[in-house]
């Protein structure tokens, strides 16, 4: 076989028993190979796993260098361009080609952009998954495909993978704002399914237990249909007897919702928020603590681990689990560790004041 296990057409010719050139007729599609032949084709390229060069097809002159697809949620996401953006800068500067294909955390929609990624040659997947099984790459990383994970692992393979503790990440944020006397903090999220913000649930929840506190369930919304959403339960939870007194956005669409229900209440919240909260016009109230992925490191690394593995490195899948990155952009509100009810009107008054300073 090819180089690293990948069939190629001559494989599916040898294995069927005919010359080259029928072999391509019948992957072609095209006219004049008796049906048994031609059957005996198809079934050599289905044992091999052999799929169809669409890029060489389509490109005037042949392929003579490596070939990448990037899979990925969806590139008007700011974190998800600038991972996007290094992955194709580090991979650039070996001359590989690249092509990239959203999902949009669709799993079924991620399954059809890898499957036609895979159809058109291409020698190495970079993925940021969707949800859901992703059993059916095996096959393909079986006959020799390159697959790293980033961000997100992929479930039902063992590939490489880099990603962030996003668990610690949220524990020391929300650690952070226990220790600054906050007892009433709440925690918004996005889609519950997506490793990486279940991870920052799961993280607010340990952080909780390990200082003794319980979790008021009203506080707590980690499956937000959309920013809006957010934005609403964030205002309902402003207006209860017993506010929070501190929010974890787990996603920065979120923190930027909560950001605009603190503005309409006329308040101002200590708020951890994942990744960088970029609107302008919310710099009026900074989060008191941003954790930063970090998406250009994350990308560097995915490429990197992609790279070595086109060079010919051999061995059991990788792991790379980075840790996360903290900025402060305002102190944190020190609250009196009194009783709940006094402690979430205190610090609710603090805010305001603040706020209207």
């Amino acid at each position: 076989m090819s180089r690293r296990g990948r069939p190629t057409l001559a494989d599916v010719a040898a294995k069927a028993g005919v010359s080259l050139k029928t072999a391509s007729r019948v992957i072609n599609g095209e006219y004049g190979v008796a049906p048994a032949t031609a059957s005996r084709v198809q079934d050599a390229a289905r044992d091999l796993g052999f799929r169809p060069n669409h890029l060489a097809r389509t490109l005037a002159s042949r392929r003579t260098s490596a070939a990448v697809g990037l899979v990925i949620p969806d590139l008007s996401d700011p974190f998800i361009a600038a991972l996007a953006a290094e992955v194709e800068q580090n991979l650039a500067a070996r001359d590989l080609q690249f092509m990239s294909a959203s999902h949009g955390d669709d799993p079924e929609r991620q399954r059809r952009q890898s499957r036609a990624l895979v159809e058109r040659r291409v020698d190495a997947l970079v993925v940021v998954s969707a949800p859901g099984d992703a059993s059916y790459l095996q096959p393909e990383i079986d006959h020799g495909l390159v697959v790293v994970a980033v961000d997100r692992p992929l479930d039902g393979v063992a590939v490489d993978t880099v990603v962030v503790d996003n668990e610690k990440a949220a524990r020391l944020g929300v650690d952070g704002m226990i220790k600054a006397g906050h007892r009433r903090i709440a925690a918004l999220s996005l889609d519950s399914e997506l490793w990486t913000l279940t991870e920052r649930i799961r993280g607010y929840h340990h952080a909780m237990e390990q200082a003794g506190i319980a979790v008021d369930p009203a506080l707590v919304r980690s499956h937000c249909a959309d920013v809006a959403e957010a934005r609403a339960v964030m205002a309902t939870m402003l207006a209860a007897d017993d506010p929070p007194t501190a929010v974890l956005a787990a996603k920065g669409g979120v923190g930027r919702a909560a950001i605009r229900a603190m503005l309409d209440a006329g308040v101002v919240l200590d708020l951890t928020v994942f990744d960088e909260v970029a609107d302008p016009d919310l710099l009026v109230i900074p989060p008191s603590t941003v954790v930063e992925s970090g998406p250009v490191r994350l990308g560097a690394a995915a490429a990197s681990m992609v790279l070595e593995r086109l060079d010919g490195l051999h061995g059991p899948a990788r792991e790379i689990v980075l840790a996360p990155l903290f900025e402060h952009p305002r102190p944190l509100t020190q609250v009196p560790p009194t009783g709940s009810d006094r402690t979430a009107r205190g610090a609710r008054a603090n805010a305001t004041a603040r706020r209207t300073a």
